[in-house]
Parts: structure tokens; C-alpha cells; sequence
């Protein structure tokens, strides 16, 4: 279906992959995993024919009909929902206009008319033809649109919905072979279950990009991984390699140390005995057996630090509570009458659909969002540390990572600083960038070392696993596993939920209900916020008008000062595009150019993910 043999691929000075090789056969379910930046992501591009290897082939089958979704799919058409989403089914549609001509051809009397329809019919049967609209609206209300959005044209769903318009195109379509790349992007945790039961149950082959590990492990059946340029696949699931992976490092690691003991002892008797001519035949053995000695590499994330928490210093039993409290923005409750308490050692995970109030919660029990109503108690002694994205947007551009993550936690060491970053992928000189250069994803890490610096017996975190990818999920749900404090948590990822909470905060519907663990339907059946809520229609307790009106023209001003420092980014780095290909024999020359194209591009970027959000507030 598809192979890839000795490929190749550069990106500037980087080497992405070099001589890597993958057969896809039909049938094929394979989660592609590996550090962000490993260049995933590239390597869809080059089965998809965008990019072109520097070096190898890259075979598809003539008939082979691929699909893709990018990571920020947008349907970018003005069609109706339900003529969008049916768009890909391009054989069905084919087989509907023979059926519809025939159909017409009997309605005029054509001679032969009859048995032309009767053939269409049956194809049209054959490929499920008169069972296509139960699929489409199956597909659409999976993804969380209502019936009566279907004939509303995609240009009046904001961003987050574009992004499940375009995956319902694919999930219809009629590719032989799906390539997604993080399609549980701006998911909830109810759509991303409903999502990993439909591709479980797809007939066809299948690669997906994600870091969410309940959706491969339910939809596929093995796992390559892009790691040190080169793509090593296994037999399994997430789940397995995972623990496959570290097996196999550990093993590796001791079979390094017994070479370079064995090593360590040779040299030792050429040192001692070389020189000595009763030793000397044995010495000089010795040195030919070190010599063939083979090396065993042990790469640096093999046994790279472990981000880990510090002790949770002690406090009172009851570390925060919400008594009667009304919660909400401006004098607008989104959410009355919360009743909570949260014990030391407790793990809660606030649970909902986008915009049901989550993050307004979060940060009412933070402190960060004063009560409309109701009482906010905080214990004795309680020290509190936060993550949330907006922390991450608001981190100095001239400062670095390192310095950053030092300066919140003055007693810490340089080298503790380093170990908290290069656990979330941060290593070597990207801990040294300037914030400014960084992207999003990375900026958001540096906020999350900063937990692993500065101790405290309350944790609040909203979505800490966007922009991380597969093992840099698994490091943070370790440590906050074996984190004994008091934890709240905001997360779509189902399977951080099933290894964490002890107790569930369920949202919805202006309200807020509190038990104890993880219910099933608190995973499979939770009730879809609606699209015309994020796109233009009403919502209960709106705003005011004239507070709306402040928000929105804010919201304008700042989004008019982005497109316009988008388009000078994109522009310098149509310069330097340019500019690497007229120094392309000065190679110190070329690596300058694409730092620099580099920062521009994670600045975009960056750029690109708080447009969307303003977007979104606009149209909601």
C-alpha cells in the first residue's frame, strides 16, 4: 500500500529521518508516537507526497487513496454541514448521480432505461448507498453537532468546530488509508471516547499522531515510533510498547555498563602491564580484544531524567472548599450553588463539555476568579502552585527557559532546573532559547517545570497533557500519581482520568455535582455542549450587551495587532526561505538562517494559537 525504504529527510541543517523505512500493508492500525519535535508530523507530509526526502523512495500503489487531517484542520468550505461532511464520500456519490440519471432516463421513456436503473440501483445498494445518511448523521452527532446545525453553512462554526467539520469529511470519506495527525485537537473527553470507538471499529488502514493514549490503544495495533531518525516499530498498542520501551532501555543500559566494565578492566591491564616484557603477549591480547570490543550506544532519553514533584509540605485536612459559591465572569454566573471540599491526598478531576465552565471553576478554587456568591475557604499553611495556558502566553520573551524556572525557585540548582525541563523534553540548548522563540507547546512546559521546583500541598491544572506528546504524558501522570497532596485537575484525556481521580467534579448545565471515583457515564455519556453556543447563538445568563460590546472590541484591537505582526513574520521568513537557498554552500551561514526562520516560525505559531482563541471568543 505504501513503503518508505532508506528515506531521508532534512529540514535545513536537522536531519528529521535518515535512511528510515516503513511498509504500510492494507489493514495496517499504527499510532505513530515519539518526541515532539522527532518530526512526526514531516513524516505524514512525506507519504502524502508534500515533502520530498533528501535522500531513498517513497512507494505508493497507484489506487491507493489517502486522506489526511492536519492538525489544524479547518473545512474551509461555504457549503452546509451535511453536504460538507458527505463531500468525501466521492465513490458513493458517483454511484448516486448514475442511480439519479437512470432514474430520470426511466422517468423519459429512454429505451433500456429499466435495466440501466435496475444496475444502478443494485451498485448503489452494494456500496451502502440507502444506509449513507444514517452513517453521516451517526458520524456528525458522534461529534457533537445537533440535528437541526446540519444544513448551517460551515463558515458560522467557530475554529474548534471547523476542526470536527473537517474530521466528519474524513471519517466519511472513501480513503483507503487515513492519516491523522492529533485529531482529539480541541475535543472533549466525550467526543474523543466516541472517536476511539468509530476508528476501533474502521474496516480500513489507519495512522494516527496523538498523544492521547486510551484512543490508541483502542484503535491500534501497533506503534512506530520516530526516535533518533530512525522509525523502530512494534507489535502492540500504546499501552505495551510503553512498557516494552523501557524494558528494552533498561536492558540496553545494562549490557552498556557490563561493556564498559569489561572495557574498564582491559585498559586497566594494558595500563598496568603493558610496558612489563613477562606481560606483554598478554597485554597486547588484551588491547586487540578491547579493541574489537563493540560499544553499546545508549541514547540520552533512554535514561533521561524523571520529572518528579517535590514533597507536599504539610497543611491542614481540609485544604480548600466552595460553600454556596456562585462562579462566573464579570456579573455573570456560569455556575451556582458549587458545594465542595477538598481533602490533602484527594485527586479531583473536573469533568464537562467545552464551555460548561471547567476552567471557571479551576480558577475559583485557585483564588484567581472572585466568587459571585458563596464562601471560598482555604486551609491552614495551604501552598498553592497553578498551570494554565494563560500563564504560558504571559512568560517574559527575553528570558530563558532555564532562567525562567530558576528565578521561580531561587534554592534550586542549575542542574534541577535542567532536569525539570529536560523531563518534559527541554533539553540541551532549548532550555537555553529565549521564551520569545519558543512555541506555545514549549512555552507551557517551562510553566509546568516550574511545579517541579517550587513544593506545594494544593496543585491546579488545567489541560497540563495539551502539547505534550505520548511519553511526556505517561512522565507527568507518573508523577502526579505519586504526588500526596491535594490535586484538581482539568482534563480531557480519559485515561489520565481513569489512572488519577479519586473524586469527579461533573459540569453542565449551570451546575456542578460532586462523587466519588470515575463513573461510566462520566466517560461515555456526557451531554455535548452546542455548536451554536460557540458560534453565534444564545446562551443562558448572557452577558450584558454592554459588557459583551467592551470584550468584543478588546478582542478586535488585539486580534488587528496579531494578523498584522503574523503577516511581517511570514513575511521574514519568505526572506530567509529565500536567503538559505542563495547561501546554500555557507553551511555556519545556512544554520543561522533557519535559527532564525526557526524563531519566526514558533512565534507564528504562537501567534496563530491566541488568534484562534480570540476567534473563538468572537464568534461565541
Amino acid at each position: 500500500m505504501l513503503r518508505l525504504d532508506e528515506v531521508t529527510v532534512e529540514a535545513g541543517p536537522q536531519v528529521l529521518l535518515e535512511e528510515a523505512s516503513l511498509h504500510v500493508r492494507p489493514g495496517d492500525r499504527i499510532g505513530l508516537v515519539g518526541r515532539n519535535g522527532a518530526g512526526k508530523t514531516t513524516l505524514l507530509k512525506v507519504m502524502l507526497g508534500q515533502v520530498e526526502p533528501s535522500r531513498g523512495q517513497v512507494h505508493r500503489r497507484g489506487d491507493v487513496r489517502l486522506g489526511h487531517l492536519p492538525q489544524q484542520a479547518v473545512s474551509g468550505s461555504e457549503a452546509s454541514l451535511w453536504e460538507e461532511a458527505r463531500s468525501g464520500m466521492t465513490r458513493l456519490l458517483a454511484l448516486q448521480a448514475r442511480l439519479e440519471e437512470a432514474e430520470a432516463q426511466v422517468a423519459a421513456a429512454v429505451p433500456g432505461a429499466v435495466e440501466r436503473l435496475d444496475t444502478a440501483t443494485e451498485a448503489f445498494r452494494h456500496a451502502g448507498g440507502f444506509a449513507a445518511d444514517e452513517r453521516v448523521g451517526s458520524v456528525l452527532h458522534g461529534l457533537g453537532f445537533r440535528t437541526e446545525d446540519w444544513q448551517r453553512p460551515c463558515t458560522t462554526f467557530s475554529g474548534g468546530w471547523q476542526m470536527r467539520i473537517a474530521l466528519a469529511r474524513l471519517l466519511l470519506s472513501d480513503a483507503d488509508l487515513l492519516l491523522l495527525d492529533e485529531p482529539t485537537n480541541h475535543l472533549d473527553l466525550h467526543t474523543r471516547s466516541w472517536l476511539a470507538r468509530h476508528l476501533a471499529a474502521h474496516p480500513g488502514t489507519l495512522i494516527v499522531v496523538s498523544h492521547d493514549r486510551h484512543l490508541l490503544d483502542a484503535a491500534t495495533t501497533s506503534t512506530v515510533e520516530v526516535r533518533h531518525r530512525r522509525l523502530d516499530r512494534f507489535a502492540g498498542p500504546l499501552s505495551r510498547w510503553l512498557v516494552a520501551r523501557e524494558e528494552g532501555d533498561a536492558r540496553l543500559a545494562k549490557q552498556a555498563e557490563r561493556v564498559e566494565a569489561e572495557a574498564a578492566r582491559l585498559q586497566g591491564f594494558v595500563d598496568r602491564f603493558g610496558a612489563k616484557a613477562t606481560k606483554a603477549s598478554q597485554a597486547r591480547s588484551r588491547k586487540k580484544a578491547l579493541e574489537r570490543l563493540e560499544r553499546v550506544e545508549v541514547h540520552a532519553d533512554a535514561r533521561g531524567p524523571r520529572w518528579s514533584l517535590p514533597e507536599a509540605p504539610g497543611c491542614a485536612q481540609e485544604v480548600v472548599s466552595l460553600r454556596q459559591a456562585s462562579v462566573g465572569h464579570g456579573d455573570t454566573p456560569v455556575l451556582t450553588g458549587v458545594d465542595l471540599t477538598i481533602l490533602r491526598g484527594e485527586r479531583w478531576v473536573i469533568l464537562g463539555p467545552n464551555g460548561a465552565g471547567k476552567s471557571t471553576l479551576l480558577h475559583a478554587i485557585a483564588g484567581r476568579l472572585p466568587l459571585l456568591a458563596g464562601r471560598r475557604v482555604l486551609g491552614r499553611d495551604v501552598r498553592q502552585a497553578m498551570y494554565a495556558q494563560d500563564l504560558a502566553a504571559e512568560l517574559p520573551a527575553d528570558r530563558t527557559g532555564l532562567a525562567h524556572v530558576l528565578a521561580a525557585a531561587p534554592a534550586v540548582s542549575p542542574e534541577r532546573a535542567r532536569s525539570a525541563l529536560g523531563a518534559l523534553g527541554l533539553s540541551g540548548d532549548a532550555a537555553l532559547r529565549p521564551l520569545g522563540a519558543l512555541s506555545g507547546g514549549e512555552r507551557a512546559r517551562v510553566v509546568l517545570a516550574e511545579l517541579a521546583v517550587r513544593p506545594a500541598n494544593l496543585l491546579l491544572l488545567d489541560e497540563p497533557t495539551n502539547h505534550l506528546d505520548a511519553l511526556s504524558v505517561e512522565v507527568v501522570a507518573e508523577a502526579l500519581a505519586a504526588y500526596e497532596g491535594a490535586l484538581v485537575l482539568v482534563t480531557h484525556d480519559r485515561w489520565l482520568v481513569e489512572r488519577l481521580a479519586t473524586h469527579v467534579v461533573r459540569v453542565g448545565d449551570g451546575r456542578a455535582s460532586v462523587h466519588l471515583g470515575v463513573r461510566p457515564e462520566d466517560l461515555e455519556a456526557m451531554p455535548q455542549a452546542s455548536p451554536a453556543r460557540e458560534s453565534g447563538g444564545e446562551a443562558a445568563d448572557a452577558p450584558t450587551a454592554h459588557e459583551l460590546r467592551k470584550v468584543q472590541r478588546r478582542h478586535r484591537e488585539r486580534l488587528g495587532r496579531l494578523e498584522k505582526e503574523a503577516d511581517k513574520l511570514a513575511a521574514s521568513m519568505e526572506r530567509l526561505d529565500a536567503q538559505m537557498v542563495e547561501h546554500a554552500l555557507d553551511h555556519v551561514r545556512v544554520a543561522e538562517l533557519a535559527a532564525a526562520r526557526d524563531a519566526d516560525e514558533a512565534r507564528l505559531e504562537a501567534l496563530f494559537e491566541e488568534m484562534a482563541a480570540l476567534e473563538d471568543e468572537l464568534s461565541g
